[in-house]
């Protein structure tokens, strides 16, 4: 997909690109939507131990693919500039990457699954059906982190359409599988929690698959040859390291915080972690606008500096923020107005829906700030930029997510209410913080 980068065609850019990520997000929620609900029929601490595996899970595939930022940000400047070879040799220098951490990590996944899960302070039932879970899942760990790989590189080169396409099949494939494997449906054996875990590896594998042969056929935007993934270029790997390390950083401190900050669910006890499970997937929701803005804008603030414009790629972001605080602003007013009848359709237990409500009306304080942030430092990203963000992380992280949580939530007895208003503090002043380094333009004068 070739762009022309005017700011005559920059609402319909825009759109272009997000509005397939949108629907891409929607598919992937509608996979952890179905996962909730369909464990939800077997009892709350299926929901609790599905819910946490599955964030530890998340969190280590976002961590260590946290290497794509700086793909799809050099990717992008070499579209921009139609350097055309020197975006395949990246392309295929991430692929490389990632292939390599997806084999290393997995066996320590799988070994220490239980151990994690312990270390996170989950109840006894909780650890039992979340390590089986855990240690199937991981074996997923090499599919997913190629999927993400190659989804960053079109992104990049500004094909938003076919990560939404190769998500459509791994949801087509994912949720019968669910089905057939949760509940033994059929000639399918019954397999409860351990069944999502296996619907998991199958159909990640698959997308890997479609996204390795349409990479080297030449079907898609970039075109990877053997030799571009086979062949190892220090001076290439390098750069891709250089700009993604403060991603890294910045990944592994956001999820490290999210560790703790769900470890402090935890404490709480398995009614207030499957609420918060739940109230998690709810507000995910409202975060696909944002997310799918926050990769356009890192797609055509890349593109537009590599065509010499830092002006279209200021104009960018700021259009796109606007755009998400319209779209994130009405999530917050529904999530206002009928907190309940949402968290209903995960069929909880009465407890667990109150609970969950509440952090549903609390996540609607969160949203202008979110949309504010994730747009901006998407853009920053996209520049290159990734240590602003960074330091933003480190700040928030250390001295406002975490503490606050435990501070409201456990010191002052406010339970998970207190927790979730802990981090709707720490989005309000990341978005603050976020909009200063934008205004200072310490990302024009990067060099990737």
């Amino acid at each position: 997909m070739r762009l022309e980068l005017t700011e005559k065609n920059l609402n319909k850019n825009i759109f272009k690109l997000s509005i397939p990520i949108i629907i891409e997000n929607v598919l992937h929620l509608g996979v952890f939507m179905s996962d909730t609900i369909m464990v939800g029929r077997l009892g709350t601490a299926p929901i609790a131990a599905v819910g946490l595996a599955g964030t530890i899970f998340f969190i280590v595939s976002m961590v260590f693919s946290s290497f794509n930022i700086g793909a799809t940000s050099i990717v992008a400047r070499h579209t921009g500039a139609r350097e055309y070879e020197s975006a395949q040799i990246i392309a295929g220098q991430a692929i490389l990457m990632s292939s390599v951490i997806g084999v290393t990590v997995t066996p320590f996944l799988f070994l220490f699954a239980q151990k994690i899960l312990l270390l996170m302070g989950a109840e006894a039932n909780v650890v039992a059906l979340g390590k089986g879970f855990l240690q199937i899942v991981s074996g997923s760990l090499f599919f997913r982190l190629i999927v993400l790989t190659c989804n960053a590189i079109l992104r990049g080169a500004g094909d938003t359409r076919t990560p939404m396409k190769i998500t459509l099949v791994i949801n087509c494939v994912n949720i019968p599988l669910n089905w057939l494997l949760i509940f033994g449906i059929g000639p399918f054996p019954e397999l409860g929690v351990s069944g999502v875990a296996w619907s998991t590896v199958i159909a990640y594998g698959i997308g890997a698959v479609l996204l390795y042969t349409g990479l080297f056929s030449g079907r898609y935007a970039v075109r990877v040859s053997l030799r571009h993934v086979a062949q190892i270029r220090i001076d290439s790997m390098w750069r891709i390291i250089r700009i993604s390390t403060p991603a890294a950083i910045d990944a592994a401190l956001t999820h490290t915080g999210y560790l703790f900050f769900t470890k402090i669910v935890t404490l709480l006890g398995t009614v207030p972690l499957a609420a918060h499970q739940i109230a998690v997937r709810v507000e995910a929701m409202s975060f696909m606008p944002g997310f799918a803005l926050a990769i356009s804008t890192a797609t055509l603030v890349g593109q537009s500096l590599g065509k010499k414009d830092p002006q279209l790629a200021l104009l960018s972001m700021r259009r796109s923020c606007l755009f998400a605080l319209i779209f994130m602003g009405s999530f917050g007013l529904l999530f206002l107005a009928i907190p309940e009848k949402i968290a209903m359709i995960f069929n909880p237990e009465e407890r667990v829906l109150s609970l969950a409500s509440i952090c549903i009306m609390i996540a609607a304080i969160e949203q202008p700030a979110l949309a504010i942030y994730m747009v901006y430092a998407g853009g920053l990203r996209g520049a290159g930029d990734t240590l602003s963000p960074m330091i933003i992380t480190v700040v928030g992280t250390l001295i406002f997510l975490a503490p606050l949580a435990y501070f409201f939530g456990i010191v002052l007895g406010w339970g998970l209410s207190g927790v979730w208003f802990g981090a709707a503090i720490d989005w309000i002043g990341r978005a603050a913080a976020v909009y200063i380094l934008y205004r200072r333009g310490r990302w024009k004068r990067i060099k990737v």
